[in-house]
């Protein structure tokens, strides 16, 4: 049997600090993505984004990004 590393995923932080996304939303990765910024770049064509609050990333999804 071969290990082949599965890739990162994305998920969302939530609309803010103190609540998490209500749909547990993550993006969907298409099957050539490893690392997170290839994660995110499929992320963009869905309506993700990503926000620095604090000097960390914040991926938000659709639903979410509307809220914060």
């Amino acid at each position: 049997m071969t290990a082949r590393p599965l890739g990162t995923e994305v998920s969302c932080d939530g609309p803010d600090e103190a609540t998490d996304c209500p749909n547990s939303a993550a993006v969907l990765a298409s099957f050539t993505s490893m690392t997170a910024p290839q994660v995110r770049a499929d992320g963009a064509h869905d309506g993700w984004t990503t926000r620095r609050r604090r000097g960390r990333l914040r991926d938000l999804c659709p639903a979410c990004r509307t809220r914060s």
